[in-house]
């Protein structure tokens, strides 16, 4: 089998957000320990020329990121199933890596959306040599044998430094605009904790915070507001949090790369179940809560609770143990290239 990899990922170099920060995580580790690695983002070529293409490039295995709105502006494609078939039909080994199946049908759009991306997804995943998910309520789902790799954080390993300096005078919240983020939860727990500035917000200006859509009605003159840091200052500031917030509706998953960056640095976390929590979390150094009123007393009593000494660094051992990107890329590369089998774990 050729040694070469490719990565689909529409609209890569120019796209942003977690999936395009994945590929570009991924092709730095599997080059790093002697892969030759390529990315497709243009998606407009017929797919069997694609797939002819990567044959002639020596590729043996291609990795395809999903999330159905990559694929076309409803979610709808037939690009991903029919490059697989044309790539299958070469030798090519494929591998489906869900970070997002179909939408929730909880608006009226999505009442039809949601059926027939679903539909989409359970025949591309059939046509895979591999499938792979970060969420294990998706590996149920899909209906086929799916191993569990997590997402991991995108923000790299944090220098030394990044774990030395006092503690910050309030808590933190990092990625304010992630999906589902219970900004509710968080207001309550900041009243309770009465600290001067209440809140510091990682990763948006206060223009930014107020003028967005869902963050805009929390929107208070009061919080630390410091816009989008360059990685080993967001990790610098996550370890110096006395505190960080992250409850999220569908709970606690290895997608939320948020909380695995704090997780990284050995913070401590207060965050939630939900119907896609994950247990493996609930195992580790994060306080798991079920209601509102549960996050703000957690919050308050880990708030007023001195870290133990030495209890920093052996939650980020934790982390490194479990959940260290290189870990989990090499994880991956293994399914990908057909080193390791997927299934069920």
């Amino acid at each position: 089998m050729a040694s070469s990899v490719a990565i689909l990922m529409p609209g890569y170099p120019d796209a942003v957000g977690g999936v395009a920060d994945h590929t570009d995580r991924l092709l730095e580790s599997w080059s790093s320990i002697g892969y030759s690695v390529s990315v497709l983002g243009n998606i407009t070529n017929h797919p069997k020329s694609v797939a002819h293409e990567l044959a002639r490039g020596d590729i043996g295995s291609i990795l395809i990121e999903y999330v159905p709105f990559l694929y076309a502006r409803h979610g709808l494609s037939r690009f991903p199933a029919r490059l697989v078939a044309n790539a299958r039909s070469l030798g090519i080994r494929t591998t489906l890596f869900v970070h997002e199946p179909w939408v929730p049908p909880t608006r009226l759009p999505w009442l039809v959306l949601s059926p027939l991306q679903k539909r989409q997804l359970l025949r591309l995943a059939r046509m895979c040599d591999a499938v792979v998910t970060p969420v294990p309520t998706w590996q149920r789902a899909l209906r086929v044998p799916v191993s569990i790799v997590y997402s991991g954080s995108n923000l790299g390993r944090p220098g030394d430094r990044a774990l030395d300096g006092s503690k910050s005078s309030c808590p933190v919240v990092f990625s304010p605009f992630a999906a589902g983020l219970s900004w509710s939860w968080i207001s309550t727990a900041t009243a309770k904790l009465r600290t001067t500035p209440p809140l510091t917000v990682l990763g948006a200006s206060a223009n930014q915070f107020r003028e967005h859509p869902v963050t805009g009605q929390w929107y208070s003159p009061e919080w630390d507001y410091r816009g989008w840091l360059p990685p080993e200052e967001i990790l610098g500031a996550l370890a110096r949090a006395r505190l960080v917030l992250a409850p999220f509706v569908d709970g606690v998953t290895g997608r939320r790369t948020s909380i695995l960056a704090a997780l990284s640095v050995g913070a401590r976390i207060v965050s939630s179940t939900g119907h896609l929590y994950d247990d493996f979390f609930g195992d580790g150094p994060i306080e798991v809560v079920e209601t509102e009123q549960q996050f703000a007393e957690a919050a308050q009593r880990i708030w007023n609770t001195p870290d133990a000494s030495g209890e920093q660094g052996r939650r980020v051992q934790w982390y490194r143990e479990n959940l260290d990107y290189q870990i989990l890329d090499e994880r991956l590369l293994a399914i990908v290239t057909g080193k390791a089998q997927a299934q069920a774990t």
